[in-house]
């Protein structure tokens, strides 16, 4: 039975995470209220603003999740992670102090290296940590801090970026006049300074897993013997991930060119729908997932995400062709809360899965997968859509709604392919073989 000293060690761990979940996703999400004066300073078009929010983070966070998650599996997790937090730190509040779109592609391909580090490390301790009937929860609770941090992102950004419009001109030794913008990033990058002290604080809980970190051969090997239930989940999570994404860099300034918007109302106005909608949804699938886990089985968080797929296109169509901004935030509202699911339901169904000793690596192939695809395809899809099927820039609204009604699409259609293979997988002693504790729901 838990103690209370037991309770209050993993629930200080659970937050000091969130926090640095929120903490890389204010620093991650920010540069999507920053998109037209970067362009404007720039003179650079959508899909190369899309390249800079989504490839340039993704791509070394692929290349340096895979060692990532090999460390997380043998070293000190906490280590990991501060090392991780610095590195971050460091490439935002470079972001704005570089002087031309190359530098700041640069700076944003760094964030995502310290990034890497980030999930494997707190999946791989909040599942050491927590007893495994309330997983889904305390991973919701982790993975609440990106729609906070996004939150804090669309209106402290906002708000951020008038304030710097409205005062004098900042100028610095070495780097000349700072750009409202560029203001920005020194604002939300600097506080990582006091998240690497305070994540340098908390304990590297025990390890379940009894027996050495395998090789990636044999993370390789279990990965194949499965390969059916990871395969289309990972597909799956990957179609959902690029929804979110797409939402989360495009939402600013579609609300911006359809309705006229000031980058305060309109980050004012999103920070509500993500931090409201974005917060219900994932709770609320958590708690909905592990419920239906505990009476009838595992499987049934794939059920939860294949119901939220089958709901979230009538409501992107109705947000892209909203004829007030009222109309088009409530539609947002409920397109951010069922964004977010798939971020409890489907995660804990992929850590439910892994065994213990691999979870690290697992997590980090994951990454260097189905999020990489997120993070790229996501933030890509709707201005090449928009370019080429809608009419140019002025339609980036519509085409975020139709790219996420058929994401939505084929997130159902993929976990639709991947549960009876997964329901396979949990009935399979191999994965507990590895013995970390985690029983199959």
């Amino acid at each position: 039975m838990m103690t209370n000293s037991s309770k209050a060690g993993t629930v200080g761990l659970v937050l000091t995470l969130t926090l640095a979940n929120i903490l890389a996703f204010v620093d991650r999400q920010v540069i999507s209220l920053l998109v037209d004066p970067i362009r404007a300073t720039f003179g650079v078009t959508d899909i190369e603003i899309g390249l800079l929010q989504g490839l340039a983070f993704a791509l070394l966070f692929a290349v340096f999740g895979l060692p990532a998650g090999r460390a997380v599996d043998t070293w000190n997790r906490k280590s990991v992670l501060v090392i991780g937090i610095a590195v971050w730190t460091v490439a935002t509040t470079t972001s704005g102090l570089v002087g031309t779109f190359a530098g700041l592609f640069a700076a944003r391909v760094l964030v995502g290296v310290g990034e890497a580090t980030l999930a494997p490390a707190a999946y791989s301790m909040i599942a050491d940590k927590c007893d495994e009937r309330v997983l889904g929860r305390a991973l919701s609770i982790y993975q609440s801090g990106i729609f906070i941090g996004s939150a804090i992102a669309y209106v402290g950004g906002g708000a951020l970026l008038a304030a710097a419009m409205e005062r004098d001109p900042l100028m610095l030794p070495f780097f000349g006049e700072i750009l409202p913008w560029q203001q920005v990033f020194l604002a939300v990058g600097l506080p990582g300074i006091l998240m690497v002290a305070l994540v340098a604080r908390i304990e590297d809980p025990p390890r379940r897993a009894r027996v050495a970190p395998p090789k990636l051969s044999a993370v390789f090997a279990y990965l194949w013997n499965h390969r059916g239930a990871y395969c289309w989940l990972t597909m799956a999570m990957a179609a959902f991930g690029s929804l979110g994404y797409g939402l989360n860099a495009w939402a600013p300034a579609a609300a911006a060119r359809t309705f006229g918007l000031s980058p305060e109302v309109v980050g004012r106005g999103l920070g509500i729908a993500v931090l409201g909608g974005s917060l219900t949804g994932i709770f609320l699938a958590g708690m909905i997932a592990d419920s239906l886990a505990n009476r009838y089985g595992g499987h049934m968080r794939l059920i939860v995400l294949i119901a939220v797929g089958c709901i979230t296109p009538p409501i992107a169509l109705g947000a892209a062709y909203a004829g007030s901004p009222t109309d088009a935030l409530i539609a947002v509202f409920a397109l951010f809360a069922l964004a977010a699911a798939p971020f409890s339901a489907g995660v804990a169904a992929l850590q439910a899965l892994a065994p213990g000793n691999m979870r690290g690596q697992i997590s980090a192939l994951y990454y260097a997968s189905a999020l990489v695809v997120a993070i790229v395809v996501g933030p890509a899809l709707p201005p090449v859509l928009a370019g080429h099927l809608f009419g140019g820039d002025r339609s980036i609204g519509v085409a975020l709604g139709w790219s996420t009604a058929a994401l939505a699409a084929m997130g159902v259609a993929l976990t639709s392919l991947a549960l009876p293979r997964y329901r396979a997988s949990l009935k399979d002693g191999q994965q507990r073989a590895a013995g970390d504790g985690l029983s199959a729901m």
